[in-house]
């Protein structure tokens, strides 16, 4: 029994505690004013906890302070005022912001009591516990708990049955502040239903204006109403309805004012926005929408701002005013923004006949814009039309049409015109920024500015229009939805806003005068290709005319000229192969251009030669790009514009030539001059080289008639002295018929030869003709080594034939001779003294021998090269085949083709030349069989470079 008192004692008062919280909670719930809760919770407290101060203080959020509600101690406290301000970082702010209870130890000596800390010591306060009255986020005021005693605490079961409590006092005091609230709620419905009636049977904007005055200055009770209305030209705002206020005011107040949109731009964007502008007691962030000037004029502290619009143009706004700092309450606003719509849809019916007389007159100019422009052959008197249209009934001042030219990067002004004294207008505008050509290019409606002076849009046009005097521009695409190639601009010179209605006929005007541009544009394309047309024209009449090559040149060049409207053309030439060029053409129309003709001019060196040789087409360049030594012979005023290219031809053609092109610093070459161009100069190039080739030609064909004719004549008197030679033998063997065998070997010998020479003459007096013979391989080999024995005599050459057959060869054998013999010579030359030269022969089948000759000799490259092409690269240009070895060599090759052979050379892996030929044998019965191809590898290539 003993223990179980103790516990029996707890238990009761826990018991007692549980009943008195259900008690107070149940008061608390049935309480009907904040006061009668605030004193039932603050009784309960102090009979339940062991303090002897208990105080209660609800918050006041608006002036951030405590108010006392209730208190009780075991004297009279008069040390605590009714209202306690709270000041940064005491600890009954603390506690208000953070919303979780605190403990002091010593109240007196707490440095961040505040007004407490002087409550403490008058009244001998130490210890203390400060509980917030809070409900979720909210804190509805403080529950402080002091005694005398120092570090006196509540327990965690305390802790937990405070918070209880407060929280129930909490809720009830949410109820009654959200009942205060509801009752004291303007309903706003009924005069905005009423206001809608009235609207709808006044007979002017006017008095719809002075009605929703009258009804907002009513129900808001401000200092003043009044109504502001937009002036789009002039772009500002100006009064439209006097100020009701509830008592007089003075003429000034009376005044209309007027408010420029450039000193109120944060307000107008947030009017433009249908943004509702509130002004209470602080602005803060407002500043930049609510100036201080704004405020002074409007002679106001506090205010509300609604914006009032018809079909997305800003038309003006209500202004709600008071002479003092003022919390504006929520219906206040939401009346405000509704009779502000109210105004927006209830304008009269007078302004919409006035819309519709003013739409249909827009059509109407359209229409007959329209017409004029499919109907009049004369644009620029079209295009005046369009801008007497858009003058009139837009009042504006000034209209551009730009096209863009992507030759000079940037936009050609087609027309101009201007109301007042016109102006100097660039015929060159720059090229539009990226943000705003995507701009353009993205929207379907044009660019509006307002004010240019503080717009960023069409920054690169900004300098000429602002020195054009332009204030307020409207620009747009002709192609919307494209890119923006052609523009239109009307300008006026003030700030003014740009209505809706004002763009929609500008931009159905502007998509119009698109079909002229576009017109121009076809008609500048239809001028080009016509000259591109005459410049082919042109070259293939040249061409036909079989003009001297210096009149070509000399025609082209000012051909060229005159198409690029340029200053001067000049052409750079030099032989092929040689080192130096000169000027060999110039025309020129501009005396500043001068070359010097006789200077010359180093090809390997020069810039203008190098720079056009390494550039694959047309290369521009400026004067001042251009080394001393090249204006040294080319003088042109500094700035000039050069257009460089060379002559070309095939790839595989040298190239003998460079033409400069030079214009004023100020003239830039379009596209189609670049075509031209290009097309000029590459036919003279193909032309030089045609004339360049007929004359080669014609001259080698000239040559060869004329040695052909001689050899052919001094055959003839040879065979004519060998004719004779023969009838004075046959002479001597009559008389002498000792020596009569002898002389006779010798007729017979001498017959021999002159019916060959009689072949030569009857038939291959103009041409070459083919006899088909046959002859041993032997006999052939031994013709070859006693012609060839007197120059291996003269060189110190060892040489050796190895052949193991006596195969018979068929075909012309005096040119097949001929071919081995060149073959050999070339061979000998080649080789050093005391060298080697060996024969090598070999069957390959029944039809093809195979004969290698190798040598110790060097043979160029480049005349391996050359000699392994079926033909030159290059005709004019110089050959290691113009002079023999390279010629004799290259004619043997052309021969022994015709004869059916072939003929290779080469370099063996151990640096011997060979030489190697495939000869067709005479035919025999059997099939015949395919040619060997040369590059394949033969087993005589490879015994050959065994040998020693």
């Amino acid at each position: 029994m003993a223990q179980s008192q103790p516990h029996d004692s707890s238990s009761d008062r826990h018991d007692h505690q549980i009943m008195a919280l259900s008690r107070i909670l149940k008061s608390l719930r049935g309480s009907t004013t904040a006061e009668e809760a605030v004193t039932l919770a603050l009784d309960h407290v102090r009979q339940e906890m062991d303090f002897e101060v208990a105080w209660v203080g609800l918050y006041d959020r608006i002036n951030h302070r405590l108010v006392t509600k209730g208190c009780h101690s075991p004297r009279p406290m008069r040390a605590i005022r009714t209202m306690i301000n709270l000041t940064p970082g005491d600890v009954m702010e603390q506690v208000v912001v953070q919303q979780r209870p605190l403990i002091v130890a010593d109240l007196q000596n707490e440095i961040r009591a505040g007004e407490w800390g002087t409550i403490a010591k008058q009244l001998a306060l130490q210890s203390a516990i400060i509980f917030p009255i809070k409900r979720q986020d909210v804190c509805f005021g403080l529950l402080v708990l002091a005694s005398p005693d120092w570090g006196k605490s509540a327990s965690l079961g305390e802790r937990s049955y405070l918070a209880i409590v407060m929280g129930e006092l909490a809720e009830a005091l949410h109820q009654f502040e959200s009942e205060q609230q509801r009752q004291q709620t303007k309903r706003l419905e009924q005069p905005l239903l009423a206001l809608i009636g009235r609207l709808g049977s006044l007979p002017d904007i006017d008095s719809q204006l002075k009605e929703v005055v009258r009804e907002t200055q009513r129900f808001v009770a401000p200092q003043r109403t009044r109504v502001f209305w937009f002036e789009p030209k002039g772009n500002y705002f100006w009064q439209r309805t006097p100020g009701l206020a509830p008592r007089p005011t003075s003429l000034e107040d009376e005044r209309s004012l007027h408010i420029a949109v450039d000193e109120v731009r944060g307000l107008y964007q947030a009017l433009c926005n249908q943004q509702l502008v509130v002004v209470g007691e602080s602005r803060g962030a407002l500043k930049t929408i609510i100036s201080d000037r704004l405020m002074q004029q409007l002679k106001a502290e506090s205010l509300m701002i609604a914006p009032i619009s018809r079909q997305g143009d800003l038309m003006g706004f209500v202004s709600v005013e008071g002479t003092t700092p003022r919390i504006w309450k929520e219906p206040e606003k939401q009346f405000l923004i509704g009779a502000a719509q109210l105004l927006t849809v209830a304008l009269p019916a007078a302004t919409a006949r006035e819309t519709v007389r003013q739409t249909e007159l827009d059509q109407h100019l359209t229409t007959g814009v329209i017409q004029g422009i499919h109907g009049d052959v004369d644009w620029h008197h079209t295009l005046q039309t369009c801008f007497e249209v858009l003058q009139d009934r837009l009042s504006i001042q000034q209209f551009f049409v730009l096209l863009f030219n992507p030759d000079r990067n940037g936009y050609d002004l087609c027309f101009q015109s201007q109301a007042n004294r016109p102006r100097g207008v660039p015929m060159l505008w720059p090229c539009l920024d990226d943000i705003d050509w995507e701009m353009l290019e993205r929207s379907s409606s044009a660019i509006s500015i307002d004010n240019l002076s503080h717009d960023l849009k069409l920054m690169a046009w900004r300098p000429s229009l602002l020195e054009l005097g332009a204030q307020a521009v409207l620009a747009g695409n002709v192609a919307p939805g494209n890119a923006p190639e052609g523009m239109v601009l009307i300008c006026d010179t003030i700030s003014r806003q740009w209505t809706t209605t004002e763009q929609s006929l500008f931009e159905a005007v502007a998509r119009q005068i698109g079909v002229i541009l576009h017109q121009w544009q076809l008609q500048r394309q239809l001028d080009q290709q016509q000259h591109i047309y005459e410049s082919i024209q042109w070259g293939l009449q040249a061409l036909h005319k079989g003009l001297h090559p210096d009149q070509l040149e000399q025609t082209t060049l000012q051909h060229v000229m005159q198409l690029l409207h340029g200053s001067a053309v000049l052409l750079l030439s030099w032989p092929p192969g040689s080192p130096t060029a000169a000027v060999t053409q110039f025309v020129s129309q501009d005396t500043s251009v001068s070359v010097k003709s006789n200077h010359p001019i180093p090809v390997g060196s020069d810039a203008v030669i190098n720079w056009a040789l390494q550039t694959d087409g047309m290369l521009p360049l400026t004067v001042n790009e251009l080394p001393t030594e090249t204006t040294d012979w080319f003088i042109a005023p500094l700035g000039s514009r050069l257009l460089i290219t060379a002559l070309r031809t095939a790839p595989s053609h040298v190239v003998t030539g460079v033409v400069v092109a030079v214009s004023p610093a100020h003239r830039q070459w379009a596209n189609h001059h670049l075509t031209i161009f290009k097309l000029l100069t590459s036919q003279l190039a193909w032309s030089r080289r045609h004339l360049a080739m007929t004359a080669m030609l014609t001259q080698q064909r000239q040559d060869l008639e004329n040695l052909n004719w001689y050899k052919h004549h001094r055959l003839e008197d040879l065979y004519r002295v060998l004719g004779q030679t023969a009838q004075n033998l046959a002479h001597l063997q009559a008389k002498d018929t000792a020596i009569a065998g002898e002389l006779q070997l010798l007729h017979d010998q001498l017959t021999a030869v002159m019916e060959n020479a009689e072949t030569i003459l009857v038939g291959e007096r103009w041409q070459l003709h083919q006899q088909h013979q046959t002859m041993p391989l032997i006999s052939l080999l031994n013709r070859l080594i006693d012609r060839v024995n007197p120059i291996l005599e003269t060189r110190q050459l060892w040489s050796k034939v190895h052949n193991e057959s006596n195969v018979v060869l068929g075909g012309d054998m005096l040119k097949l001779e001929l071919i081995l013999y060149e073959v050999m010579v070339a061979a000998c030359n080649r080789s050093p003294v005391g060298g080697r030269i060996d024969l090598w022969c070999r069957v390959l089948n029944l039809d093809w021998l195979e004969l290698s000759v190798t040598d110790d000799g060097q043979c160029s490259p480049r005349l391996l090269a050359e000699l392994s092409q079926s033909n030159p690269a290059d005709v004019l240009a110089p050959s290691a085949l113009d002079g023999p070895p390279g010629l004799h060599l290259a004619i043997c090759k052309l021969l022994i083709a015709q004869l059916g052979g072939e003929i290779s050379f080469s370099i063996l892996d151990d640096g011997r030349t060979h030489s190697r030929l495939l000869l067709p044998l005479a035919a025999y019965p059997e099939a015949h069989k395919p040619k060997p191809q040369l590059n394949s590898v033969m087993p005589t290539e490879a015994s050959s470079t065994s040998l020693t």
